[in-house]
């Protein structure tokens, strides 16, 4: 048997000598594995290189974090978005060499906020939308965009070629769709139905309800409800429906639904323009009674039927215009076409031409005729522009003044319209009352007003030179006056020439055609002022108008196969207004009105751009000649009836009282 101690020193020797071995193998592989740099140092070279310390200074909010990568023998220091816990900034630091050998920076590290979503995410939550898929359904290349901005919003388009087809905007911190524009809707802010975007407070249902309850509340005669009259009026008021659908941004049912109101206008104008009237029948100018058969009696004259006293209609005429100017006042708004106008009269006022020196916010306000402008210079001068889109108090003052001018032309006009024919007594005053109320509870005055533009400028003009008709020069410079604010109304000056008769007067006619050239000429050298041109004026006003589109007209909304049959009906609108001159060859003051109302309601049905805003441009004539045929057809249909039991004269029931 071997002893066990021979062994003992044999074996021990081996393990002394493996552990000597072994030992500064193991050390160098621990030294192979630990990295060279510290973390702080790791953390120190990525945060110091290029412009890393300027984006992390940016954004504080951002989390540093640190892993060793063993396998790469690299550092990985990277900077998270703690609300999403998404990497914005990520660096790789080589161990070995000390240097920076990768950089991933997230495009939203260069913006002023950190987003919750990414961009793909937000073109995604934009693209799942309903509408825009239907609005993109069909399309080829469609090519998505997104920017986050400083409202932490993202604004997501696609496009499809040049064209932007829908936008959507994606609140960041929710992930939610806060609007959706398709169409139209993406180039044309107007179209997106924003609440009270024009106008504020009279958009409201239980005041532009209560204004077209009021426009009715004096003609509506209950004995008789089936006067052409209500339905005339009621088809005024109908636009409402059209407007309904487009402060809902359903520009595609409000436009249609502006039709049938303008050509109904259209037509019956038009009818009551060249309608003849009879001379009531002789038989019936007076009746005889059977008691006394030499005692003539007359019928009464005739009388537009109100519902109230001229007294309470007064009354009641200045409390509407006080509300009219307290809701102008307190909650109404100044859109771009109010806005251009104060621009250029502080144009004027520093010796510039409007015509090129428009600011950028409102780039195209230089598309009118050069008294726009004039006629804001002394409200201006008063309350001066500040340089910006504030409150803009002399756009608001110079639609309140040319509103009040308006019902005060409208007042006049009807005692005109009284005067020119059979004299009644207080008639003209009744007349006059009832068309100035007819403006003032007008729905769309009001809307005009309340978005302080020029439209009601326009009108005023054309219902002052309707109001001195019978004066041809003065008719001719107001005529001449509302061309050089807005182009149109030229379309009248035919029409306006040949009253009364078309073959007779031509002294009248020189004088007409006088005063509105000299009206035309005397604003002309607003166009000159400073560095302007006529080139510019005729670049930025007529030929801008004249090339325009929009998506506001049946023709803007199908160009492609409305264009012929819109430039037609635009010949034939010519035509139209030349025919006025000598037809009818003689013309009341009535037929003067109705022919200048339909060539208006013609000239907006064939327009590229129409809105709500330009129905007081034929309302005015409109309204008086309803109104004054209303008379003429009573004076007509009047028939006086013997009581045979009594031998008194009465009038027919069925006199329009």
């Amino acid at each position: 048997m071997i002893p066990v101690r021979k062994f003992l020193l044999p074996i021990f020797s081996a393990l002394i000598l493996l552990t000597v071995a072994f030992v500064p193998t193991a050390f160098s592989a621990q030294q192979s594995t630990d990295p060279r740099l510290a973390e702080a140092e790791a953390k120190q070279i990525a945060s110091s290189y290029s412009n890393i310390q300027t984006i992390v200074s940016k954004h504080s909010a951002l989390e540093r974090h640190v892993n060793w990568d063993n396998s790469r023998r690299v550092w990985e220091v990277f900077w998270i978005n703690p609300a999403n816990y998404r990497k914005v900034v990520s660096v790789d630091v080589d161990d070995a060499t000390a240097k920076v050998i990768s950089v991933n920076i997230r495009p939203e590290a260069y913006g002023d906020i950190l987003p919750m979503l990414s961009e793909n995410e937000a073109i995604e939550i934009a693209g799942n939308k309903e509408k825009v898929k239907a609005e993109l359904d069909g399309r080829a290349d469609i090519d998505p965009e997104a920017k986050l901005g400083d409202d932490h919003v993202w604004t997501v388009s696609f496009y499809s070629g040049n064209d932007s087809v829908a936008e959507v905007h994606v609140d960041d911190d929710t992930g939610t769709v806060t609007e959706v524009m398709i169409g139209p809707q993406v180039a044309w802010q107007m179209a997106r139905g924003y609440d009270s975007a024009f106008g504020r407070i009279i958009n409201k249902p239980y005041i532009w309800l209560a204004l077209c309850l009021l426009f009715l509340a004096p003609f509506v005669d209950f004995r008789r409800p089936f006067r052409m009259l209500h339905l005339d009026l009621l088809v005024l008021l109908s636009f409402t429906v059209s407007h309904y659908y487009f402060n809902q941004g359903e520009i595609f049912k409000s436009v249609p639904l502006a039709y049938p109101p303008l050509v109904y206008l259209f037509v019956r104008l038009a009818y009551m323009a060249v309608r003849r009237h009879r001379k009531p029948d002789p038989g019936f100018a007076g009746a005889v009674s059977l008691e006394s058969p030499s005692a003539i009696t007359r019928p009464p004259a005739p009388r537009l039927h109100l519902n109230f006293s001229s007294k309470i209609i007064f009354i009641a005429l200045l409390a509407l215009l006080v509300f009219r100017v307290a809701i102008n006042i307190a909650d109404s708004n100044v859109v771009d076409v109010g806005y251009s106008g104060v621009i250029g009269a502080h144009n004027i006022l520093e010796g510039k031409t409007p015509y090129g020196n428009m600011p950028s916010d409102d780039s195209n306000g230089d598309t009118y005729g050069p008294l726009n402008y004039l006629v804001y210079v002394p409200f201006e001068r008063i309350m001066p522009w500040s340089g910006s889109w504030d409150d803009l108090p002399a756009a608001h003052a110079t639609a309140i003044f040319f509103d009040l001018a308006a019902v005060a032309g409208m007042y006049f006009a009807g005692k005109r319209l009284v005067s020119a024919g059979k004299k009644v007594p207080g008639e003209g005053r009744r007349l006059g009352l009832a068309l100035a109320w007819g403006w003032a509870a007008y729905p769309y005055t009001t809307f005009v007003l309340s978005c302080n533009v020029n439209d009601s400028i326009v009108a005023a003009m054309i219902i002052w030179g309707f109001v001195f008709l019978q004066s041809s020069p003065l008719a001719g410079a107001m005529l001449g006056f509302a061309t050089q604010i807005k182009f149109f109304p030229a379309l009248l000056g035919p029409l306006w020439a040949s009253f009364p008769r078309t073959w007779r007067g031509w002294k009248k006619r020189l004088l007409f055609m006088l005063g509105f050239a000299a009206a035309l000429a005397v604003v002309v050298p607003i166009i000159f002022l400073g560095d302007g041109t006529f080139a510019t004026f005729w670049e930025r006003s007529l030929k801008w108008q004249l090339g325009r589109d929009s998506p506001f007209s049946i023709w803007g909304q199908h160009t492609d196969t409305l264009a012929d049959a819109q430039k037609v009906g635009q010949y034939i609108l010519i035509a139209l207004a030349l025919a006025s001159y000598f037809w009818p060859p003689k013309k009341s003051l009535i037929q003067v009105a109705a022919a200048s109302g339909a060539l208006l309601t013609g000239f907006e049905i064939l327009q590229t751009h129409w809105f709500y805003l330009y129905i007081p441009w034929f309302f005015p004539l409109a309204l008086i000649a309803l109104l004054g045929w209303t008379i003429r057809k009573t004076e007509r249909d009047e028939i006086v009836t013997t009581a045979p039991s009594t031998g008194e004269t009465v009038p027919d029931a069925t006199m329009a009282r």
